[in-house]
């Protein structure tokens, strides 16, 4: 809990109440968010959400003239549940805040308050790169970006180039040949690769991104070759909370057709303000469940660099 050191009387909390609530939606507002352009942001009613996929049949036999048809079931895949956590803090306001400088401390506060509770969100959403190639698995068991995804019908298939490598023509040109030829269905058929795609990258590789998507030519050699890369059709997120400086992360542009997902329990909410009857101090606490995880590894790609 933190303690605002200037407050307002007693008698004036009503007001103070509205410009409090209107300072904090105001900061909220003003902030602009990356987690959301990333993640698939869905509502939720209940106390955990369960994900499911399903194993789809495989390839359909050759039968002959007068042969019983083969028979096939469509059984369920890997579950994955998503329990929501409860955020929370509140702040004090002292009684003597507005006798001193009116509401700029308090003002300032509650920008400064809301500011952390959305990068609070912003950390929590950027651990799913962060640790995707560690403690943040998938529903099969392994990390979410890993060379070894368990398919259901059998085999494995990846999410990660096969020998880790820095962002460059040559591994982002692999990284592309990969989705096309590993992104498979948990009955092992190839799916379609996104053809618009993000580039997600923190702050020291934004340049190198940049240069190999949007270059005419192929960049870093003395050739004249196209760069074929800036045939796809790229959009470039850059993330200062991704903490390894040369991991990158690819992912389809439609963010309901990757597993990178965040559920909302209870939305960013201001609850009602508290009178502290020792001090007489007013609380104002803020609060929000959410829950963020991988449902499925397909349509992300993950690479640490070297």
């Amino acid at each position: 809990m933190a303690l605002q050191t200037r407050g307002t009387f007693a008698e004036l909390y009503d007001n103070i109440d509205k410009v409090v609530f209107g300072i904090l939606g105001d900061a909220q507002k003003e902030l602009p968010k990356i987690w959301t352009d990333l993640l698939n942001v869905k509502k939720s009613d209940r106390k955990f959400e369960r994900v499911m996929s399903v194993t789809g049949v495989g390839d359909i036999p050759e039968v002959g003239e007068g042969a019983p048809y083969t028979s096939q079931i469509i059984r369920t895949g890997w579950t994955k549940d998503f329990t929501h956590v409860q955020y929370a803090s509140m702040f004090e306001v002292t009684n003597i805040a507005l006798e001193d400088d009116q509401y700029d401390q308090l003002s300032q506060h509650g920008k400064w308050f809301m500011f952390a509770s959305r990068v609070t969100e912003e950390k929590r959403a950027a651990a799913l790169y962060n640790n995707g190639f560690g403690s943040e698995q998938s529903p099969d068991g392994v990390s979410i970006f890993n060379s070894a995804h368990v398919l259901k019908a059998g085999g494995t298939a990846r999410n990660t180039l096969a020998a880790a490598a820095d962002l460059s023509a040559t591994s982002l040109e692999q990284a592309l040949i990969d989705l096309q030829t590993e992104t498979k269905v948990e009955a092992g058929q190839l799916v379609a690769p996104a053809t618009s795609l993000k580039l997600v990258v923190p702050p020291a590789l934004e340049f190198t991104a940049h240069r190999l998507v949007n270059s005419q030519l192929r960049p870093g050699v003395a050739d004249n070759d196209v760069n074929a890369l800036k045939r796809r059709n790229w959009s470039i997120v850059v993330n200062p909370y991704l903490t390894d400086s040369d991991a990158w992360f690819l992912q389809d542009a439609n963010n309901k057709r990757h597993g990178m997902t965040s559920y909302t329990r209870v939305p960013l909410t201001a609850e009602p303000p508290m009178t502290d009857p020792r001090t007489r101090n007013r609380m104002y606490p803020i609060r929000w469940r959410r829950s963020f995880g991988c449902s499925f590894w397909q349509g992300v790609f993950g690479v640490p660099g070297v």
